[in-house]
């Protein structure tokens, strides 16, 4: 049997109001040379019989006894997969008809690339549009981005099976970090190519892997993310082990009397590396903002009074201020 152009790796953990939509969606691609390896992770919603109900050859269930999580379930999958690279999607989201088709030409066109990803929408359980996410397509700025924030939607992503597979060893960490930490991998073997078009939709929602996460895990990932942000900012942006430690620290426990010191160091570090484009660390002031405002009001004050002092053309790049709050009470 030949091998498929694409393993489309989908794990799904009591998915029943979102597969077969997803399903659907894959079955419609414009490019058909692709298996889909469904990787039931114990549900107990009848996940699986839905996936059965498809006459697809092409659909694979593997079912998983117990719930493994997602990088187990991932892992489980990936030792299946057959496809020469691996196109990942998740249950409950969505992709365009000709989202295979396309990357499959990026492929071909980047010979050298181990990681293809595209620009999201993002939608809520309902499928309504809630934003764009627009992750750099320059190699140079995505890694400067990835010293900051995991920017790649995980759902749009292709790889090659046996570079993650054999070389790499499969995904690891926690159901947080192990996309950020397979992209880190990644792009110490080669390079990566986006798509300016959003050939994905994101749902984000309460019932989806980052909602269900609790407090343990959730203080078990901070600890993973900043093993990685402190490791890309060492290898991508030549911080030395202190300025990798307060970026860190501050991307992830933003604290109102920290900024001054953290702004002065990422211009910095952006000043050593050649500076990144002006959209991408506006884009990252904004999610800082809005991670700030998580804290309190006067943390977010305290960071916008900082960046008007420090860094004034930053400043400048912000949103307006009735953009933000727009935004914000979408929700993100």
């Amino acid at each position: 049997m030949s091998c498929p152009f694409f393993s489309i790796l989908l794990p799904a953990f009591n998915a029943r109001a979102h597969i077969g939509r997803t399903l659907r969606d894959l079955l419609g691609q414009t490019f058909g040379d692709f298996e889909i390896l469904v990787v039931d992770d114990g549900s107990s919603d009848g996940t699986d019989g839905i996936v059965r109900g498809y006459s697809d050859a092409r659909i694979r269930l593997i079912r998983l006894d117990s719930n493994q999580g997602l990088v187990g379930a991932l892992n489980a999958g990936l030792a299946e997969a057959r496809g020469l690279w691996v196109a990942r999607q998740d249950a409950d989201d969505r992709c365009h008809p000709d989202r295979l088709a396309r990357q499959r030409e990026l492929t071909l066109q980047s010979p050298e690339a181990v990681l293809f990803y595209s620009w999201a929408t993002l939608i809520d359980h309902r499928g309504w549009w809630r934003g764009t996410l627009r992750p750099p397509l320059r190699d140079g700025d995505l890694r400067w981005d990835l010293c900051f924030r995991n920017a790649i939607p995980h759902t749009s992503a292709v790889f090659p099976t046996k570079i993650v597979r054999d070389q790499l060893g499969g995904y690891s960490g926690d159901n947080v970090t192990a996309d950020f930490d397979l992209w880190s991998r990644l792009l110490r073997v080669g390079s990566a190519v986006g798509e300016a078009r959003c050939l994905v939709s994101y749902r984000n929602h309460p019932g989806s892997i980052m909602g269900r996460e609790n407090a343990a895990v959730k203080k078990k990932s901070t600890e993973g993310l900043r093993e990685i942000l402190r490791g890309n900012l060492r290898e991508w942006a030549q911080a030395s082990d202190s300025e990798a430690a307060r970026i860190s620290e501050v991307w992830l426990l933003p604290d109102e009397r920290g900024w001054n010191d953290y702004l002065s160091v990422r211009e910095r570090l952006a000043s050593r590396v050649g500076e990144p484009a002006g959209e991408v660390v506006a884009e990252e002031d904004y999610t800082l903002m809005h991670r700030a405002l998580g804290v309190s009001p006067v943390c977010a004050a305290s960071f916008l009074s900082c960046l008007r002092t420090v860094c004034p053309l930053r400043y400048a790049a912000l949103p307006q201020l009735r953009t933000f709050l727009t935004r914000l009470a979408r929700g993100f």
